[in-house]
């Protein structure tokens, strides 16, 4: 049984160990929008026929990379800027569609899943699955619904996997691209056809 002497040194030991962090590392925050080598651009508001919105569905952000100190931020805006790039040829050769004269599309993608990892042997693994969902800019009209996702690797330390997760992200705006090209309707149906 221990006595109230003894007690009072175990106590302080723990309230040592405790303010130290027991060893745990802070984590260092990477931000996605200036070290990924992703072009920082704004998408202009008059005349661009397709709007680009991205959130975190029960994702962290900053994301944690599991195996390492290191949390990458703004993967929501990283995201959008990816989706931007990518769909932008799109965008430009749907500007006269009659829907784009009327406000155009408002496409929101949301990540749904995200994991990034630091593999023995320093190889930076990433994965993201995102819900895409395209509505009209002018009545919020849905118009249809899509899951993308990617995995990329590369041989990299978690502080420099930042053009790996932007690699993943470009994949899925040129896979978000080929959707609007030819796998979703464009237009509301006519509520008098039918």
């Amino acid at each position: 049984m221990r006595t109230p002497r003894a007690a009072v040194p175990a106590l302080f030991a723990i309230a040592t160990l405790a303010a130290s962090g027991c060893g745990s590392a802070t984590p260092r925050i990477v931000p996605l929008l200036r070290t990924a080598g992703a072009p920082i651009v704004s998408t202009p508001s008059d005349g661009t026929p397709l709007e680009v919105v991205s959130r975190g569905t029960a994702v962290p952000d900053p994301l944690p990379v599991r195996g390492s100190d290191i949390v990458y931020g703004d993967l929501e805006g990283a995201l959008g800027i990816a989706v931007s790039s990518a769909t932008g040829p799109w965008a430009a050769a749907h500007r006269k569609y009659p829907i784009a004269v009327r406000g155009g599309w408002t496409v929101l993608v949301e990540v749904v899943g995200a994991d990034a990892e630091l593999q023995s042997g320093g190889r930076v693994i990433v994965g993201l699955d995102v819900r895409a969902t395209l509505r009209t800019r002018n009545g919020n009209v849905y118009l249809g619904q899509t899951q993308l996702g990617c995995h990329e690797g590369g041989l990299r330390s978690a502080d420099e996997g930042a053009p790996v997760i932007y690699r993943c992200m470009t994949r899925i705006g040129r896979d978000l691209a080929g959707w609007l090209d030819g796998g979703v309707r464009l237009d509301p149906l006519d509520p008098e056809s039918g």
